[in-house]
């Protein structure tokens, strides 16, 4: 699946790498930052690992919620245990 981000008034298009593919439908799953790869090659001037960043900056209320849903389930088997 490929993903597409604006940066500056710049598409850029990216996906998930291939060795993160079957982990991305966990549900306790959170990317990381090398598990972005930027398939748009004219970046304007931004490096690749600028644009991981900010990739991972506008998809951070998601990845907020998946850890307040792992810390949740934490705490139920903290407390059922």
């Amino acid at each position: 699946m490929i993903f597409s981000i604006n940066i500056n008034g710049n598409i850029v298009d990216w996906c998930y790498n291939l060795d993160c593919q079957d982990k991305q439908y966990h549900k306790t799953w959170i990317p990381k930052l090398r598990d972005i790869q930027i398939i748009t090659k004219d970046l304007n001037g931004l490096t690749v690992n600028e644009v991981k960043k900010i990739i991972l900056e506008d998809i951070q209320p998601d990845i907020t919620m998946v850890k307040e849903h792992n810390n949740k389930l934490a705490r139920a088997r903290r407390v059922g245990a």
